[in-house]
């Protein structure tokens, strides 16, 4: 069904609201045009009447036109210096098109009716054929906004139709019934062309919708397709390295061996004992590798449980201190409604571990590290690859170096690494990721260049409370030399601190 504004369907008042405001801007944005014709046509049409008539009317009439005309273009001037087509004040300037229409309309409606007794019968078709002309100009001016095309049309052409029907005359009578007609059809034309535009306006709207929609269909793709490939990369990875670690990890272990021997043998043989020394370290870094590479490849198995993790950041709190050092500040703020998330403690702890050295490796000069946890809002967008549910949020923001675009790009790239040979592995992230996905949550990462970086863990709501869980508490952790911890299982005999500071 039809709707005065022509629309086929009613569509969502957001959508109308746009529609409307983009009509009467379309009907200022022409104004400058249709106040140049007013204003030429009414110079035109006084010198011409001046002659047949005398000065003073048509004078009078130019000056009522043109002080009209001024007003207009001043409402004019006005919407484009504080509107600019807005969606929230459309009503208003639809009043405003509509009352300056009306008024322009009345110049030649009523300024007919005082002109044409006076005036000639050559006179009289001259004007009534002006007037005729600045109706069928109206249509194609304010055709988008019916309101305005419609009080000029009718305030132009009614005065003069009853001027001739007043007459009594069958001439009078013809002149006014055909005026009358004239009228009308310009309505229907511009009734149907509104229609035409109102439509044209809803369907531009509407592809821009759907261009909108398919640009987030596109960008949601692309991000599942480069999650899909982290996750097959990952895999391989874990697949190839679980496969020829433990082999390596053989040949490491004679090699240290015989190398321990043969230091134990040379005694203190200066040419040949920092040689073995030497050699035996770098056997060892590579053991240490190996031990890494074994614990990215083999998916660990976590032990989820409901835990506060404002008693679990708390309880680390000290540790995390002596890790970042004096030079960095570290500031930790949790909301008061805080969910408890299931996940597993101890895995979730060397996360947090491992994102804090990070930082701190990129805060050569000092700074904060904050801490923040919270539920996740409905306002806030979770990471694309997590379906719906309930979910706390782990950021860790610094005040680093930050990253450009590439690097971030790759951040999550197993063996990727800033550092310097020797500094890391390129694991600590990857295994992050890694250990957030087999959680059922999910790891964003934002930083831009010299404004620092914010890592936040996804972790899924409990639905118990931490005291309801079942089994030991979390272990304490030591102080590791790089951000990749190797060992996951849980010490024996150890106790969680308390998250009474």
């Amino acid at each position: 069904m039809r709707g005065f504004f022509g629309l086929r369907a009613r569509p969502a008042d957001e959508v109308l609201r746009e529609i409307r405001a983009a009509q009467v801007s379309a009907v200022f944005r022409l104004l400058p045009v249709a106040l140049a014709v007013n204003v030429v046509n009414a110079i035109i049409t006084a010198f011409v009447l001046e002659q047949l008539v005398g000065i003073a009317p048509p004078l009078a009439w130019l000056c009522v036109v043109l002080l009209v005309t001024t007003g207009r273009g001043v409402v004019w001037l006005r919407y484009r210096s504080v509107n600019h087509g807005g969606v929230m004040s459309f009503a208003h300037w639809s009043w405003l098109a509509t009352c300056s229409s009306l008024l322009a309309g009345m110049c030649w409606g009523f300024g007919g009716v005082v002109l044409l007794p006076i005036a000639p019968v050559f006179g009289q078709i001259f004007l009534t054929f002006v007037i005729g002309g600045m109706c069928a100009g109206a249509v194609v001016v304010s055709a988008s906004h019916l309101p305005s095309l419609l009080a000029f049309l009718l305030s132009a052409s009614l005065p003069v139709s009853l001027f001739f029907f007043y007459q009594a005359t069958t001439i009078g009578t013809a002149l006014g019934a055909l005026i009358l007609v004239f009228a009308a059809a310009l309505s229907v034309t511009g009734l149907h062309l509104n229609r035409f535009l109102a439509e044209t306006m809803q369907l531009r709207f509407e592809l821009g919708a759907a261009n909108r929609r398919l640009q987030a269909e596109i960008a949601e793709r692309e991000a599942t397709e480069a999650a899909l490939r982290q996750a097959q990369k990952l895999e391989a990875i874990g697949q190839l390295t679980g496969g020829i670690s433990h082999d390596f990890n053989n040949l490491l272990t004679v090699v240290i061996g015989n190398l321990v021997l043969a230091i134990g043998r040379v005694g203190d043989n200066p040419g040949t004992l920092p040689l073995l020394q030497g050699a035996l370290q770098a056997a060892e870094r590579g053991a240490t590798l190996i031990q890494r590479l074994l614990a990215f490849g083999r998916k660990q198995q976590l032990d989820p449980r409901s835990v506060d993790l404002h008693c679990l950041v708390v309880g680390i709190e000290d540790l995390l201190r002596r890790t970042l050092g004096a030079r960095i500040r570290l500031a930790i703020s949790a909301k008061a409604d805080l969910a408890p998330a299931r996940v597993d403690a101890n895995q979730l702890e060397l996360a947090i571990l491992n994102l804090t050295i990070n930082a701190r490796d990129a805060m050569l000069d000092g700074g904060i590290l904050s801490i923040g946890l919270e539920n996740g809002r409905p306002d806030r967008d979770p990471p694309p690859e997590l379906p719906r549910g309930e979910y706390v949020v782990v950021s860790i923001s610094d005040t680093g170096a930050g990253m450009d675009e590439t690097t971030l790009s790759r951040a999550f790239e197993p063996f990727f690494t800033t550092k310097e040979i020797g500094s890391g592995s390129g694991l600590g992230l990857p295994m992050v990721q890694g250990f957030a996905a087999r959680s059922e949550g999910a790891v964003r990462i934002r930083s831009k260049v010299g404004e620092g970086t914010t890592v936040e863990l996804w972790l899924p709501r409990a639905d118990e409370s931490p005291s309801e869980a079942t089994g030991s508490d979390p272990p304490l952790l030591v102080v590791p030399q790089e951000p990749i911890l190797p060992k996951f299982e849980d010490s024996p005999g150890s106790k969680a601190k308390s998250c009474q500071k």
